[in-house]
């Protein structure tokens, strides 16, 4: 094998993980308002979502339910401040009391995901 020959194969070989790892990846949630497991004094007017890369809002979808289990009317899910970001309204003001939001998104390179948190709303 040539010294070029070995130079590339060796660069190949050292940056296929960075490759492979990039092609693997996929949408995790990274920031929410309210905040995961947190609680908050005043009832939101939005859910806010905020991933490590972009997703796509016609393919997505966000739920909430309160603590037994009953659905809440939200608004539709819309872009946010960026392409990573999707934005809930909340028509109605919450009434105090625990509740969890379902998501589920499909980034822009297709991959879908899905997770849940739960925030409280303290008055």
């Amino acid at each position: 094998m040539k010294h070029s020959q070995l130079i590339v194969t060796l660069v190949l070989l050292a940056a296929g993980p960075a490759f492979i790892g990039s092609a693997a990846a996929h949408p995790k949630l990274q920031v929410s308002v309210p905040p995961q497991g947190g609680s908050v004094d005043v009832s939101p007017t939005e859910l806010q979502l905020s991933f490590n890369e972009g997703v796509t809002p016609k393919f997505s979808q966000v739920d909430l339910k309160d603590a037994g289990g009953k659905a809440v009317a939200i608004g539709a899910v819309a872009s946010g401040a960026s392409k990573k970001q999707l934005v809930v309204p909340l028509p109605t003001k919450l009434p105090v009391g625990n509740y969890t939001v379902n998501w589920r998104v499909v980034s822009e390179d297709t991959h879908r995901v899905e997770g849940n948190y739960s925030f409280k709303v303290n008055r």
